[in-house]
């Protein structure tokens, strides 16, 4: 599915994550005591292979960037194995998004300054994948054009979900680019109930956190507003390919804050922010049982019935051969 005007582009898949909400589910269902991104929900692909089969849809492998963490070495080896050399990035420790995103971003960096990166969470389920993917070339192509901008790409929302964050769109980034690519007016993250419906309402959309930017835009702005942060990632660049790599790495992690790019950098300069929507997809960001649960039942997928009181009690009752996440390839 790749083209030639996208052959450029870079990926970044965020899987450095614990998933603590959603790990009792996980050991009471599957016996597992392993983050979300590594599970077997569906088919025969934990959530990050999928990730990295829908990446490679627009994106060549060895251009992929898997960042995972240093105490996720078991998952690691069994789903990362046969990654091209180099691809895959270990944080020492996690420190939320934006040094998850920064650390691979540097890596990157070295190979090509000129960069253009797609960033993705590795915990999201995506029907119809394809036609999403064709949304990230077209934010890709947005970025082509506006290289000052950072696209996001929002789902339009078919329900006032409270647990997601919202983004309102603005006026149109270019006209040239089509209605389906605005300005970001203002983001809310996790609104009540009543702000949720008037969100909806207003045509306001879901923030899937599936980012198109150029490299160098990203670390203009984490410079500018986490110089913290970039002060040690600084240090971490110019340690790449050195034999003080290791030693500078974790030595900066130990001692490096926690701040996620959302609230830290684009939430603070919505002028240079812009997003794609993307409609006829069905999208659900896996952060809780219940969200699993439902997700299933909209699609088609339990094998049995599931009240909501077992969804909240995540009951071990259920046989394994009778798991309703055991289920068949979702495509």
């Amino acid at each position: 599915m790749q083209s030639d005007g996208i052959t450029g582009l870079w990926g970044i898949i965020l899987a450095a994550g614990e998933g603590r909400r959603l790990r009792r589910f996980v050991h009471e269902r599957f016996g597992l005591h392993t983050p979300k991104q590594y599970v077997v929900f569906i088919g025969k692909r934990s959530m990050l292979q999928h990730t990295i089969d829908r990446a490679e849809k627009v994106i060549r492998p060895e251009k992929i960037q898997v960042v995972v963490a240093a105490n996720h070495q078991k998952e690691i080896g069994s789903q990362l194995c046969g990654r091209p050399e180099g691809t895959v990035i270990i944080q020492p420790q996690n420190r939320e998004t934006a040094p998850g995103i920064l650390l691979p971003l540097t890596h990157i960096v070295k190979k090509d300054p000129q960069a253009r990166v797609a960033i993705f969470p590795s915990d999201q389920f995506i029907l119809e994948e394809d036609r999403f993917i064709e949304h990230v070339s077209m934010a890709d192509r947005v970025i082509q054009s506006h290289p000052d901008q950072v696209v996001l790409l929002g789902i339009r929302a078919s329900d006032p979900e409270t647990d997601y964050g919202w983004i309102v769109p603005g006026e149109l980034l270019d006209r040239r680019l089509g209605l389906g690519v605005r300005r970001v007016s203002s983001f809310l993250e996790k609104p009540d109930a009543e702000t949720a419906v008037e969100l909806l309402k207003k045509g306001a959309l879901w923030n899937t956190f599936v980012i198109v930017a150029t490299a160098k835009t990203l670390m203009e702005m984490t410079q500018r507003y986490l110089p913290e942060i970039w002060k040690g990632f600084a240090s971490i660049f110019a340690a790449i390919g050195t034999t003080n790599e290791s030693v500078v790495l974790e030595r900066e992690y130990r001692c490096m804050q926690s701040a996620t790019l959302s609230h830290g950098v684009l939430e603070r300069c919505p002028d240079r922010i812009s997003v794609v929507e993307v409609d006829n997809v069905f999208w659900s960001d896996w952060g809780d049982a219940d969200r699993v649960i439902t997700t299933l039942k909209k699609i088609g997928k339990l094998s049995d019935p599931v009240s909501e009181s077992d969804v909240l009690s995540f009951s071990p009752q259920i046989a394994p051969e009778k798991n309703p996440v055991a289920l068949a390839e979702h495509r």
